[in-house]
């Protein structure tokens, strides 16, 4: 097991090529246990480069250095008390310390060298801290990637994601969307950008965000207001969050139907649980249905979703149809 009195050892053994194939595994394992854990060790990789960069900038042999000194007390056959050695010991920590405190200010002036931590969820939705205590939840198929600076914290959002943003005023939060800005004013919210869409949505859950573009001032939107991108017209449109948009249900299974369609319910059903209901008339589609859902099993929700609308369940293969009751006859 990996813990903390090994750990940085074993990664500079693995990064100097002095690890075993048992030391290299371990390290593999633990590497791909977590996104934190994976940073850590980038972050280290990173940090191991710049310090052999910076050797070879300055070209400092240090075992040439202290050999030609071993061989000098050789020759001269003199004893170098105790202390003195002491003292050539903290000269030598020193001179290491320095090298690594100037790749520490390199590495904090110059935002170019930080690299992006990503987070992805594919067939399932993801919950993470990101480093500067901010939650993010991101729905399936979805990924982010975050980088910070002193200035400035920046997300890049491919897909859809809700953000409790930590606020700070001199470290700015902003989610950038090719030229579209959403910035933090302290909040939380949801961003949707679906590839292959043209829009980008934006909902405010409490606190305020502004939405604009690098050439349009836009909006500053509050709780409960929702707003709209059209990235093709360039245009922003504004609303009120109604209750049966279920914007929030991918994290939190919660729905709210008042007379929505079928078609729509069975929707959003799908893009939330791992499940693919079909509906065998398309005359069922305008059907009528307000329940609501606080986070039951996907059964029970298409129990009662046939119970309701007094409708029959098929299973075939993977999916699931709803049908209407088959009339007995006389």
């Amino acid at each position: 097991m990996l813990d903390m009195e090994n750990r940085d050892d074993l990664i500079a053994k693995m990064l100097s090529g002095n690890a075993s194939k048992e030391e290299i595994a371990l390290v593999e394992a633990w590497k791909n246990g977590s996104t934190e854990n994976n940073a850590y060790f980038e972050s280290s990789k990173k940090l191991f480069s710049a310090i052999n960069d910076v050797k070879i900038e300055y070209n400092v042999n240090t075992v040439a250095a202290w050999n030609k000194l071993d061989e000098r007390i050789s020759k001269e056959t003199k004893v170098i008390p105790l202390f003195k050695r002491a003292i050539l010991m903290r000269v030598a920590a020193s001179l290491l310390l320095l090298v690594a405190l100037g790749f520490l200010i390199k590495f904090i002036i110059d935002p170019k060298e930080m690299q992006p931590i990503q987070y992805t969820a594919v067939s399932k939705t993801v919950l993470d801290t990101l480093p500067d205590g901010s939650k993010v939840f991101i729905n399936k198929n979805s990924e982010i990637s975050y980088v910070a600076d002193k200035n400035t914290r920046r997300v890049k959002l491919r897909g859809e994601a809700y953000f409790e943003v930590v606020h700070n005023e001199k470290q700015p939060f902003e989610i950038v969307i090719n030229d579209v800005v959403i910035k933090d004013i302290g909040t939380a919210f949801n961003v949707k950008a679906l590839p292959g869409t043209n829009t980008i949505e934006v909902v405010v859950e409490s606190g305020e965000v502004q939405f604009y573009t690098s050439t349009d001032s836009g909006l500053n939107l509050t709780k409960g207001q929702k707003a709209i991108y059209n990235i093709a017209t360039k245009q922003f449109v504004k609303g009120v969050l109604e209750p049966a948009e279920n914007v929030a249900s991918y994290r939190s299974r919660v729905f709210n139907f008042n007379a929505t369609p079928l078609n729509e319910v069975i929707k959003q059903i799908n893009n939330v649980y791992d499940v693919n209901i079909d509906l065998a008339d398309e005359q069922l589609e305008n059907k009528e249905l307000s329940v609501e859902f606080n986070n039951e099993p996907v059964d029970v929700v298409i129990s009662i979703i046939a119970e309701t609308l007094d409708l029959e369940i098929e299973r075939r293969d993977t999916s699931v149809i709803l049908k209407s009751k088959t009339k007995v006859q006389p």
